[in-house]
């Protein structure tokens, strides 16, 4: 096949493991052969029937100035991706040198090689959809469940995409005084295998203590892959769908909770409303938290989560609540009919729109923004609509470099109620981690504790920039957020990272 050869692309980035190499740019080069048919550029003379090499150039030297890895493996894969994107070209080579490399012995040049095609990458970048059950009935589970959550969340080009409610299950069928057993349903998306995607959560089990014995034992961690893009497979390694799935009360009552429409595949196919409804066990599990991923200021406890202040009042309210609606269509027990109750015992407010930024100088400032944006996305009667692209902000003074970007969801609270429950996601997520509610649809606030719009926000470009890039038609108050940007004092201090970041493999 025919070849087109870039040699000695050279740039600056910040690129490595080890500390220092995320603040102090170095030297990488690049060499790039492209392989693609050149007969018909060569009969017509035409640019359109090959490859603009020049922008291929200026494609790898962005890469190698954009977002942080640690890996020139990595750096390599992003840059043969970019160079796959271009339709006339069947396969590249990439090869990544970095003649600055921290090492201690005399040395001329490191470098990593791949090689990609387009059937290759386009296998490599299919985006799977995954249900994977958690549950535990030792130590503090309800933290564990939620440390397991920004685990998956954290592995290799995965997202988490929906987290259920917490239920807790009577531990059926197991000896008097064996724990009651807490349990939730998570929806992600990923570009691992099925199989990639159990080693990760075996690795996230065994980091919280799981020790596997057999089926029927406390445990401090479980989590199961349930359905894996609806796929049937009688490997013994990872049966899919579960196995037994179709059976569990405590499965299919979060899952239904997380998509009502769901179905299960497999021999045992059928709607998860309807398989729950035939449980033997369904009236073994109880949900006692929608908002657990939030969290208090003093958390929720073993025993008193189930008295949580915020799942919709005492015994004798929930039962007028469910008196008032006819449910008999609905399987008993499920999230589904509590909803539909309470739905009818009081009117839903209207949603309104609003805009939140989020900025932090973690080092995992990615991760910290995807957990925060999982766990907005969880509180009852909120939507995320739109996330914006990530920006790098340059700071002055000495102080560090931040990541920031800028998200808007629909939401039934109060502008009071989400700026409390904005400050709680803070203190779950990090220290240094920071959200701010920027506008919110027809509130007009000047309280100490509630100022909306955000009274700095126009001056910021930490804020505009990203809002602006998520929704060219923003307007703050009355003004464009496209002026309000061009004015802003500080719009050199910040560049685009990167518009992916929400599903790609970065972290």
């Amino acid at each position: 096949m025919d070849q087109i050869r870039l040699t000695g692309v050279r740039a600056v980035g910040k690129h490595g493991v080890l500390d220092f190499e995320h603040e102090r740019a170095q030297t990488f080069i690049v060499d790039a052969t492209l392989f693609l048919d050149l007969a018909p550029a060569g009969h017509s003379d035409d640019l359109r029937d090959t490859v603009d090499y020049g922008a291929i150039a200026k494609g790898i030297v962005a890469i190698i100035e954009g977002e942080h890895v640690d890996l020139i493996e990595k750096l390599a894969d992003r840059i043969a991706s970019m160079i796959l994107e271009y339709p006339a070209v069947a396969q590249t080579q990439v090869t990544v040198h970095k003649p600055s490399a921290p090492i201690v012995v005399p040395f001329d040049d490191v470098s990593v090689t791949v090689e990609r095609s387009r059937e290759t990458t386009s296998a490599a970048s299919q985006v799977h959809h995954a249900i994977i059950a958690m549950g535990g009935n030792q130590g503090d589970v309800v933290a564990t469940l939620r440390d397991a959550v920004r685990s998956i969340d954290g592995l290799a080009s995965t997202q988490v995409t929906g987290v259920s409610p917490l239920y807790r299950t009577d531990a059926w069928g197991m000896p008097d005084g064996t724990p009651d057993f807490y349990n939730a349903v998570v929806s992600v998306t990923t570009k691992l295998s099925a199989m990639e995607l159990l080693r990760g959560l075996q690795r996230i089990e065994a980091e919280h203590g799981r020790v596997r014995t057999d089926h029927w034992t406390s445990r401090t961690l479980d989590l199961d892959i349930i359905d894996f893009d609806g796929q049937s497979s009688d490997d013994p390694d990872l049966t899919l769908p579960h196995p037994r799935a179709w059976q569990r009360a405590f499965v299919l009552g979060p899952w239904l909770a997380l998509e009502p429409d769901a179905e299960l595949s497999g021999e045992h196919a059928g709607s998860v409303a309807q398989l729950l409804h035939e449980a033997s066990d369904r009236d073994h599990i109880d949900e006692i938290a929608d908002d657990w991923m939030v969290g208090s200021p003093t958390g929720y406890g073993i025993d008193d989560l189930a008295c949580d202040a915020n799942n919709a009042g005492d015994a004798d309210d929930m039962d007028e609540a469910y008196g008032a609606i006819d449910s008999s269509d609905l399987p008993e027990g499920t999230a589904a009919a509590k909803a539909a109750a309470l739905a009818a015992a009081q009117p839903e407010p209207a949603s309104k729109r609003a805009v939140i930024s989020l900025d932090s100088p973690a080092t995992d400032a990615e991760q910290q923004f995807r957990m925060a944006i999982v766990t907005l996305d969880g509180i009852p009667g909120n939507q995320v609509e739109g996330i914006s692209p990530l920006y790098h902000v340059s700071q002055l003074d000495g102080l560090p470099d931040k990541m920031a970007a800028v998200i808007q969801i629909s939401t039934r609270m109060g502008a009071h109620d989400l700026i409390e429950a904005l400050s709680n996601v803070e203190a779950s997520v990090g220290e240094d981690f920071d959200l701010d509610l920027i506008d919110m649809e027809g509130v007009t606030c000047d309280e100490p504790d509630c100022k909306v719009p955000w009274p700095t926000a126009r001056n910021h470009a930490a804020v505009l920039a990203p809002w602006l890039d998520m929704d060219p038609d923003a307007r703050l108050g009355k003004d464009p957020v496209s002026f309000l940007l061009a004015m802003a004092p500080d719009t050199a201090q910040v560049g685009l990272l990167t518009d992916n970041w929400i599903i790609g493999g970065t972290l």
